[in-house]
């Protein structure tokens, strides 16, 4: 006889993506830093080429639209998406 042990499936971790186009840069970071405080931010990066930028916030049970609108209210930032 023989047993075949299976290992349970690998966790996958909720992740959103949030992605903005912006038109200023100067202490962009700063600001953002402080009003994604609370949230567990894995990636941050700004494109100055195609002037956008991306953060990716780990885990779930927040509200998104909320997160959008408090990207919103940073200066140079002008439309927000969430995927």
């Amino acid at each position: 006889m023989t047993t075949v042990l299976e290992a349970p499936a690998a966790v996958v971790a909720t992740s959103t993506v949030f992605t903005a186009s912006i038109v200023e840069t100067e202490g962009m970071f700063a600001r953002i830093a402080v009003m994604l405080n609370p949230y567990d931010v894995r990636h941050l990066s700004l494109c100055l080429e195609a002037n956008t930028l991306r953060i990716v916030v780990a885990g779930a049970g927040f509200d998104a639209g909320r997160v959008a609108a408090r990207l919103e209210k940073v200066i140079g930032v002008l439309e927000v998406t969430v995927s």
